[in-house]
């Protein structure tokens, strides 16, 4: 039973995030724990039969209520650990239902006073914040709150290559990528999370993925998925923009459809991940999950940053430094030239190569400059991700570059 109890305890402390509020463990022995995991789990089971059995067949050795106790935690561990957060997240790669930007609004108003995970909610439905990623077949927009659950959605082609969402709560970060590594396709869904971003795993290879980098964990070529550029802002300023547009739902099921499903999704969105992601959005010092030692002052901790990585060139904005700029800004990044942008009139931050001869200082949210070029968006800008967590994974990088 102890060989039982200590095995399922490390399923769940390594494989469970909300184990990480109490205990946390090295980046390498998480990962070993994953690769490891059916032996680790098949040890678990074997040990607990053998101890039942032993039981049934000497019931003195251990009280009917303590066995009852102890079989009840190592199913919580082992459960935990093992099953929940494939059940919990439920990848949306494959499948995933997008409405008409006329019939959103009846979808999102649903959700309004939960959209925010911030101290306050929206003041209305054309505040919600949606990630935007513009394909072969129009523009697509997720919510935070509609993407927190899956963390993994159905896109669509560019350049007929497939294309899905990634999300993480945590983070407060979208990012689009072909799911292919090496030529060979990935069938994503939810691992854990660690320093607060989410690590995903694929079902093909057993591979663990970190979303922020893009790479597989064990992978020594470091080989990364193809990322897509996606922008953020207001569903208002998507509804202008993109009229023809296509938003992602992620409604939970009614309790007349399947009320098991109905209940514990409701208990998962609203209960657990709305409370744990909101963390990270009070005015304190804190990570939702205490496995970050802070220590880059350059900006506040919690401060929401656009990141742009191009090579090993990682630069970091403040949205505040690029109004201080006149909205604009270019610069050279990984020896590339690019101009970033924000655009008050629809609240967003975009950046563009710059393929021009001089400095761009009229340019729209599409990319259309005041002499009639138009230039490609920077496929690796993030928008309005923590200072903290992109500091942890990239400590090397630059903040408000001119």
């Amino acid at each position: 039973m102890l060989i039982a109890q200590v095995c399922a305890f490390v399923i769940f402390k390594d494989l469970a995030d909300i184990s990480q509020w109490l205990v946390q463990s090295s980046r390498e022995f998480t990962m070993t724990v994953w690769y490891n995991r059916h032996i680790i789990g098949g040890i678990a089971i074997l040990a607990l039969l053998v101890s039942l059995l032993t039981w049934w067949t000497e019931r003195k050795l251990c009280p009917t209520l303590l066995l009852g106790f102890l079989v009840f935690v190592f199913v919580f561990n082992f459960y935990s650990g093992m099953l929940n957060p494939k059940w919990m997240f439920r990848s949306q790669q494959h499948e995933a239902q997008f409405v008409s930007v006329d019939e959103a609004p009846k979808y999102m108003e649903q959700s309004l006073h939960l959209a925010h995970f911030g101290p306050a909610s929206y003041a209305s439905v054309d505040d919600i914040d949606v990630v935007v990623l513009e394909t072969d077949n129009g523009a697509y927009a997720y919510s935070d709150y509609y993407l927190l659950q899956p963390h993994v959605a159905k896109g669509d082609t560019i350049g007929g290559e497939e294309v899905i969402m990634t999300y993480c709560g945590l983070t407060n970060l979208g990012i689009a990528y072909s799911p292919v590594i090496d030529e060979q396709p990935l069938d994503l869904t939810v691992m854990t999370q660690l320093k607060n971003n989410l690590v995903l795993f694929d079902k093909n290879s057993g591979q663990a993925i970190q979303q922020l980098w893009g790479t597989m964990e064990r992978d020594p070529a470091q080989v990364r998925m193809k990322e897509w550029p996606t922008i953020r802002m207001p569903f208002g300023s998507f509804r202008q923009l993109y009229p023809d547009g296509k938003v992602f739902i992620n409604e939970i099921a009614g309790f007349s459809e399947n009320p098991v499903l109905a209940a514990w999704d409701r208990l998962v969105r609203h209960g657990m991940m709305l409370w744990g992601v909101g963390l990270n959005w009070l005015d304190n010092e804190k990570p939702a999950f205490p496995t970050i030692d802070f220590k880059d002052r350059r900006l506040p901790m919690k401060e929401l940053i656009y990141s742009i990585s191009i090579g090993d060139d990682h630069v970091v904005y403040s949205k505040d430094f690029i109004i201080e700029q006149g909205n604009n800004i270019n610069v050279e990044i990984g020896g590339q030239p690019v101009v970033i942008d924000y655009d008050p009139e629809f609240d967003t931050v975009s950046a563009f190569f710059n393929t021009t001869d001089g400095a761009v200082t009229d340019i729209d949210v599409f990319g259309n400059t005041g002499t009639g070029v138009k230039l490609e968006r920077v496929n690796t800008l993030k928008s309005r991700l923590f200072w903290f967590i992109f500091a942890e994974f990239y400590p090397d990088t630059d903040v408000n570059r001119v």
